[in-house]
């Protein structure tokens, strides 16, 4: 087995067990969670297929949804960012660049771009969880209060390993 695909697989079982076990029973003034699960969808190959993507973020999401008793919300929102994922990188890239095989992180992308991508990713997918969840728009202001704070925190915890991610190599 490849050395990266390796990484691949304890990362995607850390993220689960610290989303399932630690992220999900956060709630930081009753408002923000955090997802840091996300991190696993956001740093996946460039060049990976869509299938694959879509494919690993929807196993993501239906596990951390059995967990979480959530009835299929997290794969849902998985999938959907997964698909607009390769989107938001051609956006984000300039063009030439979307043929060569990327890792996006701060390295490839440069921190300004990297960041734009990965705020854009997490604020999607809090919009799906929190709308899914509410299933309604009675209480606007608390629902744009959660999305927007949850998609903060994420950002930041996001930010900060990828941080540790590129001091370690």
């Amino acid at each position: 087995m490849n050395k990266s695909v390796v990484g691949y697989v304890f990362s995607f079982v850390l993220l689960v067990l610290l989303q399932v076990l630690v992220f999900n029973r956060i709630a930081i003034f009753g408002y923000a969670t955090p997802f840091l699960f996300l991190y696993f969808i956001l740093k996946l190959p460039t060049t990976l297929s869509a299938n694959w993507v879509m494919t690993l973020s929807f196993i993501m999401g239906l596990i951390i949804d059995i967990f979480s008793n959530t009835p299929g919300m997290y794969a849902l929102a998985a999938v959907t960012v997964a698909f607009v994922r390769r989107t938001f990188i051609a956006l984000v890239l300039q063009r030439g660049n979307e043929e060569t095989s990327l890792v996006p992180s701060f390295k490839s992308f440069g921190s300004e771009y990297f960041s734009i991508y990965t705020f854009c990713i997490i604020l999607l997918f809090c919009i799906l969880v929190f709308v899914i969840e509410a299933f309604s728009f009675f209480n606007p202001l608390v629902l744009i209060l959660r999305i927007l704070s949850s998609a903060v925190l994420t950002f930041v915890l996001v930010l900060a390993l990828e941080s540790l991610n590129l001091r370690k190599k």
